[in-house]
């Protein structure tokens, strides 16, 4: 939905502004009317279904005044949409400068307020922008801190992990080195071992000696016991 918003000008209409249509015309302004001493030109940007002209503005030259008419969407800012036909406003009085006489002061107001109002809008955006760039900052800050928790977590599970792998491969080589003996050739190991000691089983010797884990040659000692090749004897 658009409103019309108007800008009334004061001046005083030296000689007929007929003349002025065919300048006008030049200047590419979709139409152009004269009509009761009042020349009139407009700009549309378009037209609806119902062939309705939509008018971007419009300006009047009429015999006591020069009027100026735009359209405003509802919800935008009246100033704002000012400030985008005003240049092309300020240029058409000054092709009719020689069919008017307009005091300086007739126009002062309108351009004041615009102007004012861009000011507030320009001081406006430098503090939302300012508030913005403040809050990305602090976010930037957060989330930096974070990763930076991050890369400390990381690295610390990083050397952990490698802790872990580290012993895992110290503790499987030894279990490799353990248990390099399989059941059969321990048990062979172990009894030839007690045939040459006769019949005696030096445990600790025995482990020092090749290099085997006290519980590995226990329990060989144990499947030889269970199968029945030697028993065990109390002194």
């Amino acid at each position: 939905m658009k409103m019309t918003e108007k800008m009334v000008i004061k001046a005083v209409q030296k000689k007929s502004v007929r003349p002025l249509a065919n300048l006008m015309g030049e200047l590419g302004f979709t139409k152009i009317s004269y009509l009761n001493d009042t020349l009139t030109i407009e700009r549309v940007l378009g037209y609806d279904l119902k062939g309705k002209p939509e008018l971007d503005y419009r300006v009047s030259f009429a015999p006591n005044e020069i009027v100026l008419e735009y359209e405003v969407t509802k919800g935008k800012n009246k100033r704002g949409r000012l400030l985008s036909v005003l240049p092309t406003f300020l240029n058409v009085l000054q092709i009719a400068e020689d069919y008017y006489d307009i005091k300086p002061s007739a126009i002062y107001y309108e351009i004041n307020e615009a102007i004012g109002e861009a000011v507030k809008m320009v001081g406006k955006d430098a503090v939302e922008l300012s508030t913005e760039l403040s809050e990305l900052r602090s976010k930037y800050k957060a989330l930096r801190a974070k990763y930076e928790d991050l890369m400390k977590s990381s690295e610390t599970n990083a050397r952990i992990l490698l802790e872990c792998e580290n012993k895992r491969d110290e503790l499987a080589r030894k279990v490799e080195r353990l248990m390099k003996y399989d059941d059969e050739t321990l048990k062979e190991m172990i009894y030839e071992w007690i045939e040459l000691h006769n019949g005696k089983m030096n445990v600790l010797e025995f482990s020092k000696m090749n290099r085997i884990a006290i519980p590995r040659v226990e329990e060989g000692i144990n499947m030889l016991i269970t199968e029945g090749y030697i028993k065990r004897r109390f002194e």
